[in-house]
């Protein structure tokens, strides 16, 4: 790392609280919290293409009401990082920083993308 300047790992791994997805199901019972989880990634998937830096020249009111629904779709169903890397986007906004806004959303679909594979993937090993 070079002064000022922070390297963003690109092979950030996907992180879950499993312990959500528990309270969900808990809460919900088992089947409708799967079909819950499945309504959720689909909002996520559809929050994830709807993003990018010509989102932020047409509306930025609009963008932050998606990246807030996003970040909210992740924490429902445990996906930790997906919802940090919505927040730091958030925070981006914010901070008027061009550079930063953009690394940030790079970040955010690359670990959508990650958090989506891997989520499915722990459906298909639970059966």
């Amino acid at each position: 790392m070079r002064a000022g300047v922070t390297d963003l790992p690109l092979g950030e791994p996907a992180r879950f609280n499993p312990s959500q997805l528990e309270l969900l199901c808990d809460r919900l019972g088992e089947h409708r919290a799967e079909a819950e989880v499945a309504y959720a990634l689909e909002r996520i998937a559809k929050h994830l293409s709807q993003l990018g830096l010509d989102r932020l020249r047409a509306d930025r009111a609009a963008l932050e009401k998606l990246l807030a629904a996003l970040v909210g779709d992740a924490r429902l169903i445990g996906m930790a990082t997906l919802a940090q890397a919505g927040r730091h986007v958030l925070d981006c906004l914010d901070g008027d920083d061009p550079v930063a806004l953009a690394a940030t959303l790079a970040r955010l679909e690359r670990v959508g993308d990650r958090s989506i594979d891997a989520i499915w993937d722990l459906e298909d090993l639970s059966g």
